[in-house]
């Protein structure tokens, strides 16, 4: 499964990875729950703090669980780049992560801002140190395959996304920051969702469609230059905002046209699969790639007509496509991660990966995580498909901790039967 590449020796505890990813469940369920208590209508107008509220539970309680917890397993594992203390480092991280969007969330939904001075503190300063503490390894690298130069140009995205979120906290403190605050929101959202986010499932992917699925490799252009060339717009996006904003619906085309290229790229690789069998993770990978192409395209829409309603329908579908990778990978990576610690314990009874979290669960998981895509659908007919909405986002959350929790206890109840 793993190539030359790769460096199992310096692989984290088991439980570094897990606190991450046993923590997206919980906010899957807060985020249905805010969309209970609110509508269709109001969600979608973005200049809302509900609506704000909601996107951070996303970026923050969901991707940013899973991207951190992704990160601490890939650094030694993909790059080679050892974390000294991992499990103290990532203890901490894991808890001011979650006190800040928790409270950041309550700051936003519940008009409670006495809450945003604490929140932006704990948020920026574990997010903060992640940038630091993994650029540091990053940089250190001496063979840096396009999936470590993509993690740096995410990582430092990230970076410069936490810095304009706190400049926008600044200003709508009430601090005299000299620049409008919804040029920084919009800064801060390019940066954190294209930067952060898409870059790093860019990353990722060069690595692990071509390992996992057995495709052909992506062509050089592609992962050599995209995550560059994302970074590098946005970096002009950010500049021209302030200086020449005529130029901001080019540079939004060119970034669409960018993730598109490389959605339709690994959408055709997925078809190139030396395996025949499509189990729950190929599936999902396909749906992510295919909401991430016609978010691209709405995205092309909106930047060409300035028509609103293709910019909410391309900020829903990017929010599916970020869903669909975590748990494409999760279903790949967690069964990997308790076969890999118990073997490494000797234990003899150490199941298949594939009877860790079997394929019936997770294409259970995947029939769900397709009918919220047909219910977000539905939105279009009635704004009453909300209500459906937010019910399949809790059910695919409590089944999705229910089959991450089985993988634990799978790994609990074995690992001090090793003879290792």
């Amino acid at each position: 499964m793993f190539n030359q590449g790769l460096s199992l020796d310096q692989a984290p505890p088991i439980s570094v990875i897990m606190r991450f990813f046993l923590t997206i469940p919980f906010f899957g369920i807060l985020l249905s729950g805010a969309l209970f208590l609110s509508d269709a209508q109001t969600l979608l107008e973005w200049d809302l703090p509900q609506t704000a509220a909601v996107v951070h539970l996303v970026v923050l309680g969901i991707a940013g669980m899973a991207m951190v917890g992704a990160l601490f397993q890939m650094l030694p594992v993909i790059a080679g780049a050892a974390i000294k203390e991992a499990r103290y480092h990532a203890f901490w991280i894991h808890i001011l992560l979650v006190l800040g969007t928790v409270m950041l969330f309550g700051a936003l939904f519940f008009d409670r801002y006495i809450l945003m001075h604490p929140a932006m503190l704990l948020l920026t300063g574990s997010l903060g140190f992640v940038v630091f503490l993994m650029l540091m390894k990053l940089f250190a690298v001496e063979n840096k395959t396009p999936s470590v130069k993509g993690m740096i140009f995410s990582l430092s995205s990230l970076g410069l996304g936490l810095l304009f979120a706190l400049l926008l906290t600044l200003a709508l403190m009430g601090v005299d920051t000299g620049v409008d605050p919804l040029v920084l929101r919009a800064v801060h959202l390019h940066f954190m969702l294209l930067g952060w986010i898409g870059v790093l499932v860019m990353a990722v992917a060069f690595q692990v469609i071509e390992m996992f699925y057995v495709t052909p490799p992506y062509p050089k252009a592609v992962t050599s230059l995209f995550p560059a060339a994302v970074f590098v717009l946005l970096l002009v996006y950010a500049a021209a905002s302030f200086v020449f904003e005529a130029l901001l619906p080019f540079i939004d085309i060119a970034l669409a046209l960018l993730f598109l290229i490389f959605a339709l790229v690994t959408l055709r690789r997925l078809m190139q699969r030396k395996r025949p069998v499509a189990d729950a993770t190929v599936w999902l990978w396909r749906i992510a790639m295919g909401a991430l192409a016609l978010a691209s395209l709405f995205a092309l829409i909106a930047s060409l007509s300035a028509f609103k309603p293709a910019a909410s329908a391309s900020a829903l579908l990017f929010a599916y496509f970020i869903l669909s990778v975590i748990f494409a990978m999760s279903y790949k990576i967690v069964p990997f991660l308790v076969w890999f610690h118990l073997n490494a314990k000797g234990v003899m009874q150490t199941p298949m990966m594939g009877d860790i979290i079997p394929a019936k669960r997770a294409m259970r998981h995947l029939w769900i995580h397709a009918a919220l895509l047909a219910a977000g659908v539905a939105l279009l007919a009635t704004p009453y498909a909300w209500k459906l909405v937010a019910a399949l986002l809790a059910a695919e959350s409590l089944l999705y901790g229910a089959n991450l929790l089985r993988a634990m206890r799978i790994y609990q109840s074995l690992k001090d039967k090793g003879i290792l």
